[in-house]
């Protein structure tokens, strides 16, 4: 009897044992968990921090720019493509600056140019009916009646988009059609590819940001043809005839190239350096325009009257550069009432930056895009936007591993 008592009290001991064993198992376990919860929720900040500190290193770059011409040979284009690591110690961060003028903008785009790059006619007039004042939606468009009727209603904007993810409260717009690569192409004339042949997604076509000086390449002021005060021998000095002058004159004020190439007599050589010599408002930075010297094939497709031929002839000449907005006038395929009707949307310089940046913290990063203006030479952050994405963002573009890695401080 006292043996049973015995081994009845052993069997509860172990018992006893084997549940303090499995609580102390839970109980370590539960602080691993926490303590790698802590410790990734640490290397999120710090990858965090070293995406921002990409955002710094670009500043010396950036703030030696010339925005009355950027093209691609620039320090910024060649030491920043998102290829290259960068070492902060255990830190590391990628970084990839893109002109917002080398993509379109969607707050000034026009029904043609969305036609030739989206797929569906619910977006594009739902985009156009988003941004502009009034109360009446296009036939396949939307006004505040659909989205007030929503289970979480809201009002049109009918102003300028300031990010592009806004797009997504647009009808038809969705995460899918903006990000991913897009395989039913019913509309578009535009081969939506890039150089190695990968399908892109629309939101490597668009932007809601750009801007460049009213200036001439070397930063010298241009005759304002907008408004009435200029003489024929302002004209004259241009580099017109005196029959020349005396016809733009009697045409002032004017809104566009196309106007002014329209008036009879003007001889190609004139047109170019009317190119390079007049504006239509006098503002001092003009917004919506596409830089010749940066954007890619794909976007200049974009612009009615621009083939596919003089889009890659374009992009050919971007290797050495245009130094004049008159040089578009020499590109095959521009000539007579094209050069007229395509001049408007271009430009050779830049203000404004994309800024991706990619930080990393052991096995842990953080994604940021932000948007820079040089003014006055002065850098300034416009916009910044921590991306919720796992990895590196799928619509960048990027490499999964960089070419090189260099240590900051050590030279680039």
């Amino acid at each position: 009897m006292r043996r049973r008592h015995s081994g009845f009290i052993l069997v509860q001991a172990l018992v006893v044992v084997a549940c303090l064993v499995a609580l102390m198992a839970m109980l370590a376990a539960n602080q691993r968990s926490a303590m790698t919860e802590t410790q990734n929720r640490l290397r999120q900040r710090r990858a965090e921090s070293a995406a921002r500190s990409a955002v710094a290193y670009v500043y010396s770059t950036l703030v030696n720019a010339t925005p009355n011409s950027v093209t691609l040979k620039d320090d910024w284009a060649t030491r920043f493509d998102g290829t290259q690591e960068f070492a902060l110690g255990e830190l590391s961060f990628r970084v990839q600056l893109i002109d917002a003028n080398s993509r379109l903008n969607i707050n000034v785009a026009t029904a043609p140019q969305l036609q030739s790059l989206l797929v569906d006619q619910i977006m594009i007039d739902s985009l156009m009916d988003w941004k502009e004042a009034g109360t009446t939606p296009r036939a396949n468009g939307a006004k505040d009646e659909y989205y007030s009727a929503l289970n979480t209603p809201y009002l049109t904007k009918l102003a300028p988009f300031t990010t592009l993810n806004e797009l997504l409260l647009v009808k038809g717009w969705t995460a899918q059609a903006l990000y991913t690569p897009q395989t039913n192409i019913i509309q578009s004339t535009i081969t939506q590819t890039d150089l190695s042949n990968k399908q892109l997604p629309l939101i490597d076509f668009l932007t809601v940001d750009g801007g460049a000086p009213n200036t001439g390449a070397n930063g010298a002021a241009k005759t304002n043809l907008g408004v009435r005060g200029v003489t024929v021998q302002q004209l004259a000095r241009l580099g017109l005839t005196q029959a020349q002058a005396t016809q733009v004159f009697n045409r002032i004020p004017l809104t566009s190239f196309q106007q002014l190439f329209a008036i009879p007599g003007l001889t190609p050589i004139a047109q170019q350096r009317l190119l390079d010599a007049v504006c239509f408002t006098a503002a001092t930075r003009v917004t919506g325009k596409i830089n010749l010297n940066t954007a890619p094939s794909w976007v200049l497709q974009t612009i009615p009257n621009v083939t596919l031929d003089i889009a890659n002839a374009i992009v050919n000449q971007q290797s050495t550069g245009f130094t004049q907005l008159s040089q578009l006038a020499t590109i095959n395929g521009v000539a007579g009432n094209t050069l007229g009707r395509i001049a408007d949307n271009f430009t050779i310089g830049s203000d404004t930056w994309i800024v991706r940046a990619y930080g990393k913290s052991g096995n842990i990063g953080t994604a940021i895009e932000a948007t820079v203006v040089l003014t006055s030479g002065k850098l300034q952050i416009q916009k910044w936007d921590r991306l919720n994405s796992v990895g590196i963002p799928a619509w960048w573009n990027w490499e999964d591993e960089p070419t090189s890695t260099t240590a900051v401080g050590t030279g680039q």
